[in-house]
C-alpha cells in the first residue's frame, strides 16, 4: 500500500477513477455488442482482445483529458494569482507614495490625516482581496473608482 503514495500526480487514484470507470464502460458495451454478434454467428472469441483495447484506449484518452485539464486549471489559476499579485503590488506602492509624500508636510495635522487616510486605503484593499482567496480576477480601475475590486 505505501507503493501506491509514491505514485507520480497524474497517476493519482482520484485521476485514474473516473478512466477506469469509463474504460470499464466501454469494456462492457463493445463486449455485450459482440454477445450480440455472437448469436448473429461470430466467435466471440475473436473480438475479446478487441473489447479490452476499446476499454484501454478510452480510459488512457479520458486519463489524458483529466491530467491536461487539471494542469490548465492549475496554469489559469496561477495566472490569475500573479495578476492579483501585480494589482496589490501596484496599489500598495501607490499609497507607499503617498506616506512618503505627507512625510514632508510641516503640518502635523495634516500629515496624520493622510497617514491616516493611506492606512485606511490599504485597510480597504487587503479587505476586498479576502473572497479572491478563491482565485478570482481584479476589475480594472477604470470600471470603479475603488482602489482594487474583486468580483467572483
Amino acid at each position: 500500500m505505501r507503493s501506491l503514495k509514491n505514485l507520480p500526480g497524474w497517476l493519482a487514484f482520484r485521476r485514474l477513477e473516473p478512466a477506469l470507470l469509463t474504460g470499464l464502460v466501454l469494456f462492457i458495451t463493445s463486449y455485450t455488442g459482440d454477445v450480440i454478434l455472437e448469436w448473429a454467428g461470430v466467435s466471440i472469441t475473436s473480438t475479446i482482445l478487441n473489447n479490452l483495447a476499446i476499454g484501454i484506449l478510452g480510459g488512457l484518452s479520458l486519463l489524458f483529458y483529466l491530467s491536461a485539464s487539471y494542469e490548465h486549471h492549475n496554469y489559469e489559476r496561477a495566472k490569475d494569482r500573479m495578476a492579483l499579485i501585480s494589482d496589490v503590488n501596484r496599489e500598495v506602492r501607490e499609497v507607499l507614495m503617498e506616506i512618503s509624500e505627507s512625510a514632508m508636510l510641516e503640518d502635523r495635522g495634516e500629515r496624520l490625516a493622510r497617514l491616516d487616510e493611506a492606512t485606511e486605503r490599504i485597510d480597504r484593499m487587503l479587505t476586498k482581496l479576502v473572497p479572491a482567496a478563491g482565485g478570482a480576477r481584479p476589475q480594472s480601475k477604470a470600471a470603479d473608482q475603488e482602489p482594487l475590486l474583486i468580483t467572483r
